[in-house]
């Protein structure tokens, strides 16, 4: 008998079943039954079972490896970074120095256009700038780097359109475009509302100023 023969048949028989298991474990592949192993010895069924413990590791490092869709705790982070409303206080604070120097801060009423008027067919228009309906509610919505963010709902229509005014006061200073006339005072009162709630802008309190 020729050893080498034998020996090469066996490791020949060997390998086909190693890489038809190795599909099995890590790609869930169908493959057809491993061909017959011929002369296996206890050392050689040795050498396979931990050959094939060895892939088994191998295949569990391959699932870890591909890139994991995100958490649920990591959407709601990249949201709220989305979402995270536009820093204003540089330019608040800016306006109430010119107010504290005496300076004449006051904005005028910007009409909006007839295109974006609410015409009673619409449910989603507004009357005013930046608000948009949602059902029974309204949205504030304001343009920063020519991008629409969100900045809160309301169920008060007016309320909501003054809430646009102040975060386009916030943003664009004295270029702001509002719904209402502001004068010194009331801008004034509105900015010391917001720092003392810790910026937070509750428009309840102006609704009989504007």
């Amino acid at each position: 008998m020729n050893i080498h023969a034998v020996s090469m048949t066996y490791y020949e028989a060997l390998e086909a079943e190693l890489s038809t298991i190795f599909n099995q474990f890590c790609w869930g592949c169908a493959a057809p039954q491993p061909p017959q192993l011929k002369h296996a010895d206890s050392n050689s069924m040795s050498f396979r079972k931990t050959t094939i413990g060895d892939l088994s590791l191998l295949c569990d490092r391959q699932r870890e490896s591909p890139v994991k869709p995100p958490t649920s705790q990591a959407r709601k982070t990249m949201k709220n970074r989305k979402n995270k409303l536009p820093n204003i206080t540089k330019n608040l604070t800016t306006i109430l120095e010119m107010i504290n120097s005496k300076q004449e801060v006051s904005f005028t009423k910007t009409t909006k256009s007839s295109r974006g008027l609410h015409n009673g067919t619409s449910k989603r228009r507004s009357r005013y700038i930046g608000v948009l309906g949602n059902g029974t509610s309204w949205q504030v919505l304001i343009n920063v780097c020519g991008k629409k963010k969100y900045i809160g709902t309301f169920e008060d229509e007016k309320e909501a359109a003054i809430t646009h005014d102040f975060y386009a006061i916030g943003l664009n200073g004295m270029g702001a475009k509002t719904n209402f006339n502001y004068d010194s005072m009331t801008v004034e009162d509105m900015i010391v509302s917001y720092f003392a709630s810790e910026k937070s802008f509750n428009p309840s309190g102006f609704l009989t100023r504007v």
